[in-house]
């Protein structure tokens, strides 16, 4: 199946599903992020030589919304399955966008691919980490057309809760201050930021915003990186969490990718 994609110059865009990964037992504890989810995008390697072995396919290749494009989805029907285990008022999803381009299609798309994968009209919260420039200081104007295409999704009720990673305080009150639909959810980098700035803390307690802690890295999915060969440039990543409310335990977690094709020079 991932042959069929490498071996199709037509397929321009690409998006991978893992699926929940939670239902493999071989994982690496304490691994980071970044190996977590390479180790997610291999199981759809897994997948392929699995059902060329004993004919069990928990692959799934479908055509995206044009004939340049292809979803691969793996165990789709389990990851259904699992998050309807549960009412939805009974369980919380949660959503970390990682995004390096201010691409407010990009973003849409992203969006919209995790609602139709988990099959629901809403998420509980969505944070998005921009990185554009690596390690640079975010420029609160690039962000804004992606705050954009959130804020649309959360008056919809779409998205209950809007949240943004790495921002210095200077930053998260322009944001603050320009937003219809603002942040209630802030998250910082302690491998950056060994201790919470106090300004930050006492914006975001002045504003209601629930500050956070995190260990992602900047760039999750480097390009190089990218399961499927032939020179994909990521547009972006989707990390998703379901935990049942009553008992907080985490019943599913997954990561959807986005890639597209270099252009030929």
């Amino acid at each position: 199946m991932l042959t069929e994609i490498v071996n199709n110059p037509k397929l321009e865009k690409i998006l991978i599903s893992t699926g929940n990964i939670l239902n493999v037992d071989n994982a690496t504890p304490l691994r980071t992020s970044h190996e977590e989810l390479l180790d997610s995008l291999k199981l759809c390697t897994d997948c392929q030589a699995a059902a060329a072995a004993d004919g069990k396919d928990d692959l799934q290749l479908v055509t995206g919304h044009s004939d340049n494009e292809a979803h691969v989805l793996r165990a789709q029907k389990e990851l259904q399955e699992k998050i309807l285990e549960n009412q939805r008022n009974e369980i919380s999803i949660g959503a970390k966008l990682f995004v390096n381009n201010a691409s407010g299609m990009g973003v849409q798309e992203a969006v919209k691919a995790l609602m139709d994968i988990l099959k629901v009209d809403y998420v509980d919260n969505l944070v998005v980490a921009y990185h554009p420039h690596g390690g640079d200081a975010v420029d609160v104007n690039s962000l804004k057309s992606i705050w954009n295409v959130l804020q649309e999704f959360a008056e919809k009720k779409q998205i209950c809760q809007l949240g943004i990673a790495d921002l210095d305080s200077s930053s998260l009150q322009q944001l603050h201050s320009y937003a219809r639909v603002p942040p209630t959810i802030a998250q910082i980098n302690l491998a950056n930021c060994c201790v919470v700035p106090p300004e930050l803390k006492e914006f975001c307690t002045q504003n209601d915003i629930q500050l956070l802690t995190h260990g992602d890295p900047e760039i999750l999915l480097a390009d190089n990186d990218f399961t499927i060969p032939g020179g994909y440039t990521v547009d972006w990543v989707m990390r998703y969490q379901v935990h049942v409310r009553c008992r907080g335990v985490l019943t599913a977690k997954g990561y959807i990718v986005q890639a597209t094709k270099k252009k030929e020079l």
